[in-house]
């Protein structure tokens, strides 16, 4: 499997953010050391467009920087005047994980389409969406957070009545000792 290293292709897009999904307002930033680790794409294929600024890596793409780690069948990348705009990872389901805080857990995110909207601060996971965080799930057809609010919207498919199910695990309680 080719690998490419392409920290200097992608280095304006903030890629540790890729993905900052979540549940609580502290996973909006990822590990302090992610920013200065190289970006590693390994992939079969890679098509790259200079002329209309779009790259697309295909079969068993593993995208990791530092923490983060990306899996999915296909990552495409559109860039418009050297930075990317938009990035769009999809598989069976693709993948997502990093570790926001370095005495917290991972987050985990799949959905067989994965969006980050770069210009607009959003991440959209799209069917068979669900999103992992300490304990909580929440899973749904779809599922959009937008970075710069911290707002999470979930929702599920009324064609198969699939609903949104979020599961909140019990706070740990004090000894009383």
């Amino acid at each position: 499997m080719p690998s490419i290293n392409i920290f200097s292709t992608l280095s304006g897009i903030a890629l540790p953010g890729f993905f900052l999904l979540l549940i609580s307002p502290s996973a909006a930033h990822a590990l302090p050391t992610d920013r200065q680790e190289p970006i590693s794409i390994e992939a079969d294929r890679a098509q790259i467009n200079e002329k209309t600024g779009v790259t697309i890596y295909q079969g068993s793409v593993v995208t990791q920087q530092g923490s983060m780690l990306i899996k999915a069948d296909k990552v495409t990348i559109y860039s418009t005047d050297g930075r990317a705009s938009k990035i769009i990872c999809t598989g069976t389901p693709a993948h997502y994980q990093q570790q926001p805080k370095i005495d917290g857990g991972l987050v985990t995110a799949n959905a067989d389409t994965i969006e980050y909207h770069l210009d607009k601060d959003t991440i959209t996971l799209i069917k068979n969406a669900s999103l992992i965080q300490e304990g909580s799930t929440l899973k749904g057809d779809h599922i959009n957070y937008n970075v710069k609010a911290e707002f999470v919207e979930a929702r599920g498919n009324s064609n198969n009545k699939q609903r949104v199910q979020m599961v909140l695990p019990p706070k740990p309680q004090k000894d009383s000792h």
